[in-house]
């Protein structure tokens, strides 16, 4: 497996986007999620630190024979798009972004990506939950890249 790649700048998001053609005519395999929450031995909660609430997420493209594997640290939110009647589940465009205004009174840069090119974290109140099509996005604190051999 390749180095991991971080994402910290508009360059680093350019360079990705170009490495997977923008994500057009890609799938999201799968994904898993971890908090870093658990009970111990002693029955106690013990709750991950914010950099241990992360999401991998794994992609096929038509266009790359390498799989994608994508690496979110400090989630914030994150919403999976299920099965839906009318659309398939692959990707056209790709929305990355790092944001400095999403959270109240605070400039902390966050990585937004959605499988939507023209989707604002800003708007998500605006929908109703089920509103078809859905999106696929992410809201993290920090993200990372590989390609991968799976």
């Amino acid at each position: 497996m390749g180095e991991w790649t971080a994402i910290k700048t508009q360059a680093d998001i350019e360079k990705l986007m170009q490495c997977y053609g923008g994500f057009h005519d890609s799938c999201l395999v799968g994904l898993e999620y971890r908090t870093g929450a658990f009970v111990d031995s002693g029955r106690a909660m013990r709750f991950g630190l914010p950099e241990h609430y992360m999401l991998h997420m794994c992609f096929h493209s038509q266009w790359e024979a390498r799989p994608l594997k994508l690496c979110f640290s400090g989630v914030r939110r994150f919403c999976a798009a299920g099965w839906q009647e009318r659309y398939g589940c692959d990707i056209f465009e790709c929305s990355l972004q790092i944001h400095t205004d999403l959270l109240p009174g605070r400039d902390d840069p966050l990585i937004v990506w959605a499988d939507n090119g023209g989707f604002s974290p800003k708007a998500l109140l605006d929908r109703r939950i089920l509103d078809e099509p859905m999106t696929t996005y992410v809201i993290a604190s920090s993200l990372k890249w590989r390609f991968t051999k799976e």
